[in-house]
């Protein structure tokens, strides 16, 4: 159902956000969650979906779940967004993080985070992706 619902929804220029990537398993507590995993159970259970979305339905976008993945936010979980998402899978597009679930700047940025949505900072310049991401990317460019 994933790969035809997504290429019938592209097909209209709409970007389709394959969602929660990776482990949403408790929708109530999802920012108290750490999940703990086999590679095994990983690859058999929880990846063949977003296999799917990304390499045969094209997804644009996969939005990035609450919960902490082996100690790490999924938004910023480096294992999960660069080695399995951008390398295994192949995915191209736009990794962005759920309401509220982006909970830095640099490691966010550096694990391939791409796109913050809606958090509880009041001041949208001080989003971690705004000016703090501003200000982090010329400190590294001048270093």
């Amino acid at each position: 159902m994933t790969v035809p619902y997504i290429k019938a929804l592209q097909s209209k220029d709409v970007a389709a956000s394959v969602k929660h990537y990776l482990a949403n398993n408790e929708e109530r507590t999802g920012l108290k969650i750490d999940v703990y995993m086999s590679d095994r159970a990983l690859h058999e259970i929880y990846l063949p979906g977003f296999k799917a979305a990304v390499q045969e339905g094209g997804s644009l976008t996969v939005m990035a779940a609450y919960n902490k993945f082996r100690g790490d936010w999924c938004s910023e979980n480096e294992y999960l967004d660069r080695e399995i998402l951008r390398k295994e899978l192949g995915f191209k597009g736009v990794l962005m993080t759920d309401w509220n679930a982006t909970h830095s700047t640099l490691k966010a940025a550096v694990a391939g985070l791409d796109l913050e949505m809606g958090t509880e900072i009041k001041d949208y310049n001080e989003w971690y992706f705004a000016n703090p991401l501003i200000k982090a990317v010329k400190k590294v460019k001048y270093q």
